[in-house]
């Protein structure tokens, strides 16, 4: 039931979560044995993340301590892949409160404690591989570009050219960190062939997360044209977020449109009005 759970995390269909969740906890939540308790704390870690993704986040909060409080210790192996989750949705919850030190903090100790040696494929595993790939995203949100760099080639290095699903979504992520790290570090040239390269891997992915990964390779190149002076290059980069997300774009993608729609607008406006103002100095010339 978790892992259905998960899948629809994965997939964005939050409210279908909960119920299944509720449902764990109700009827294992004092099991003394170590598979039920650890389909508790996944119920409870996935319980928080849909609940941080409503912007609960203080709910959410109180789910993955409980998840810590009752369930981690180094000495029950058979639960680590239930504390590793909640340590990484409290990661991501407290990356997108723009507090990245904490974050880093951690991704740093969720590492620390389960990333030190290989584990068989499954959720453990998922969780640590999420977690290395969070890193260099949190570098790049402390503006420590290089350090996001170094860590995303090296994911690349590991990964890429893997078909295995994990290293895929490692792969994927990895490239997308690079571009940032480029971006930040003034490279725009090689961010811009890099968001580029996301985009023409994987964007007839039809996984949600893949195509939010698309919209946001995009969303980095409008950004980086925009940074550069090529308006007319950023707009065809809007159209092309809209284009990818369609006219019933995934959740996850919505931010990416919502910017594109509105600047697209305001862009073509001032190109129009730079448009007609070359007129008329030309009328005038010719006078």
């Amino acid at each position: 039931m978790m892992d259905q759970a998960r899948t629809l995390i994965r997939s964005g269909l939050l409210l279908e979560v909960i119920p299944l969740c509720d449902t764990v906890y109700r009827r294992h939540a004092t099991s003394r044995v170590p598979a039920l308790q650890l389909q508790v704390a996944r119920a409870l870690g996935h319980r928080g993340a849909v609940l941080s993704e409503q912007g609960r986040a203080v709910d959410a909060l109180i789910h993955f301590d409980e998840v810590e409080r009752r369930f981690w210790s180094p000495r029950k192996p058979a639960l680590w892949e239930g504390v590793a989750w909640a340590m990484l949705y409290r990661a991501c919850l407290l990356q997108e409160q723009d507090s990245p030190q904490q974050a880093l903090q951690c991704v740093g100790e969720l590492l620390r404690r389960f990333g030190s040696s290989e584990h068989p494929p499954g959720g453990l595993r998922n969780a640590v591989g999420a977690a290395r790939v969070l890193l260099p995203n949190v570098y790049n949100q402390l503006e420590e570009f290089e350090e996001a760099l170094r860590l995303s080639e090296a994911l690349l290095e590991a990964c890429d050219g893997d078909p295995e699903p994990l290293k895929v979504d490692m792969a994927s992520g990895a490239l997308l960190q690079r571009a940032h790290a480029l971006q930040g570090l003034g490279h725009s040239e090689e961010a811009l062939e890099c968001f580029d390269e996301v985009d023409v891997r994987y964007c007839e992915d039809p996984d949600p997360r893949m195509r939010a990964l698309v919209s946001a390779a995009l969303m980095g190149r409008v950004l980086v044209l925009l940074r550069e002076g090529m308006l007319y290059e950023a707009l065809s980069a809007m159209s092309a977020i809209l284009e990818h997300a369609g006219p019933h774009p995934h959740p996850r993608q919505q931010p990416m449109v919502d910017f594109a729609q509105f600047h697209r607008e305001a862009l073509e406006g001032q190109l129009e009005e730079e448009r007609k103002k070359t007129e008329r100095m030309k009328k005038r010339w010719r006078k």
